[in-house]
């Protein structure tokens, strides 16, 4: 088992230094995360840039009524969002929408984790658009159907929604990946950070409307030339302890060519972040995402129930990149211990995800 880091540095202006990459986890986000170039010739190496570089910028956001995820991906030969809006009072997704099948210039994500921050998302019916400014990550879309307008059957979201990425610290991963060749990712996320804003969803002429006042949310920024096939499980969590205290949790798991050594598993603990085991299970049945999962890391201080409102789904084939990717939202309940400190979850709002890609 490896053992979670005690001691963070700084992260790094950027992830090659005059010695390499700097592989290691750090606090803060460096201010561009971009993994370096393929080795080999010049127009190979543009090629394998091409296809191998993969970037995305997701966020998720929750208070008491609702959770909302929104992402756009940047997959060099393709690209997508996708949005998922929950309601925790009924159980019941408002929304899942995904636009797969876009590419350059329609899809960008820049190599800024924070400040600087620039993706977008735009074809016909759909705009997201995600943008960091002083200190807040603007997360900004209409999506409606294809033609631009709202489908009968098929809900139309809006979302206006500001996280203030300086209300925690923030976390920077540099990864060696154990591939064949060798390959580097890197990672900025954030977690437990105040959300504000608005989301509406309309269908079927009934609108639901919420302003959110009281919001808690967080970002995932990921920039890595990855494996031809690539999986991973995740769990994400932020939310409010009985004690008012915050709570994030970051658990990566059976990451291609990390396993075993996750060094983004964190914690994020009434505005402390806090490094937890590196080795970590997220066991569900694939045939029945909508069923429990279980979250644990292998020295048993992360012990997690996730129970699903909804399940996003993507099944993708198009003989050269294939995918099935599972991203169920719904609430945690369990422990996580932290040295003495024994944190009762109940019900807090996050996300699990699987994912299995060929690209």
């Amino acid at each position: 088992m490896a053992e979670a880091t005690t001691i963070r540095y700084s992260a790094p202006f950027s992830v090659v230094g005059p010695r390499g990459p700097r592989f290691g986890d750090y606090v803060g986000l460096s201010t561009t995360l971009r993994p370096p170039s393929a080795e080999g010739l010049p127009g190979r190496r543009h090629l394998e840039d091409f296809l191998r570089h993969k970037r995305w910028m997701y966020t998720f956001a929750a208070n008491r009524d609702l959770l909302v995820t929104a992402a756009i991906v940047d997959a060099g030969p393709t690209g997508t969002t996708f949005i998922t809006v929950a309601d925790r009072r009924t159980g019941k997704l408002l929304a899942d929408i995904s636009r797969p099948g876009g590419t350059k210039p329609m899809v960008s994500v820049n190599d800024h984790p924070g400040e600087g921050h620039r993706s977008r998302y735009r074809m016909p019916g759909s705009d997201v658009n995600m943008q960091t400014s002083d200190g807040v990550l603007h997360v900004r879309a209409k999506v409606g159907s294809p033609v631009g307008l709202p489908a009968i059957g098929k809900p139309a979201v809006e979302l206006d929604l500001a996280f203030d990425i300086t209300a925690s610290p923030a976390l920077t991963v540099i990864s060696d990946l154990k591939t064949e060749p060798r390959l580097v990712s890197t990672t900025g996320k954030n977690a437990a950070l105040p959300v504000s804003g608005r989301v509406v969803v309309r269908q079927g002429g009934i609108v639901h409307a919420f302003d959110i006042t009281d919001g808690l949310g967080g970002f995932d920024y990921t920039s890595g030339n990855l494996p031809r096939h690539t999986q991973w499980r995740w769990a994400y969590l932020v939310g409010r302890l009985a004690n008012g205290k915050t709570l994030g949790l970051n658990l990566s798991a059976d990451f291609s060519g990390l396993v075993g050594n996750a060094r983004e598993n964190s914690v994020w603990y009434d505005g402390q972040l806090m490094a937890i085991d590196p080795d970590a299970t997220i066991d569900v049945d694939l045939d029945e995402p909508g069923k429990p999962w279980h979250v644990r890391t292998s020295d048993g201080k992360v012990d997690l129930v996730f129970d699903p409102i909804g399940v996003h789904r993507e099944s993708l084939d198009l003989k050269l990149v294939r995918s099935r990717f599972l991203q169920p939202v719904g609430e945690f309940s369990g422990t996580i211990r932290l040295g003495r400190r024994t944190l009762d979850v109940d019900r807090l709002p996050g996300v699990v995800e699987n994912q299995d890609v060929i690209w």
